[in-house]
């Protein structure tokens, strides 16, 4: 059975998936905070409103398949970090890495999202 921050990012992933704006707004709803942030390199996205927006633009691409996990959650007191993949119908697929932190309510207040897999530390050394 999934602790209670497995539980919040999965409904987080799952709204990644949504399709119906109403359904993804209530999964936002029960799974961020109302000021929560989410981060990548290129841009920040603040609250429930824009985060709506944004899981509304990537499910608009009529290339992507699906939005799925690779790893498992893992968590800590008020920490998670996830492994997904973007998988799109042309069978190519964007993989990333989150990281994050919930709040005392039990809502995610920060995702920090990185594209694309890390270099081994033997690939940094021959750069």
């Amino acid at each position: 059975m999934p602790n209670a921050i497995e539980a919040t990012v999965d409904r987080y992933l799952r709204a990644w998936n949504e399709r119906d704006p109403a359904e993804r707004e209530k999964l936002i709803e029960s799974c961020f905070a109302a000021d929560g942030r989410l981060v990548t390199r290129r841009r920040v996205v603040r609250g429930r409103a824009a985060l709506a927006v944004e899981m509304a633009r990537v499910s608009a691409d009529p290339r992507l398949r699906c939005v799925r996990r690779l790893s498992a959650i893992d968590t800590g007191d008020a920490t998670f970090r996830v492994r997904g993949v973007a998988e799109f119908h042309d069978g190519t697929s964007a993989e990333s890495f989150d990281a994050g932190e919930v709040d005392a309510a039990g809502k995610i207040a920060l995702v920090l999202t990185f594209d694309g897999p890390l270099a081994d530390a033997s690939e940094e050394a021959a750069r």
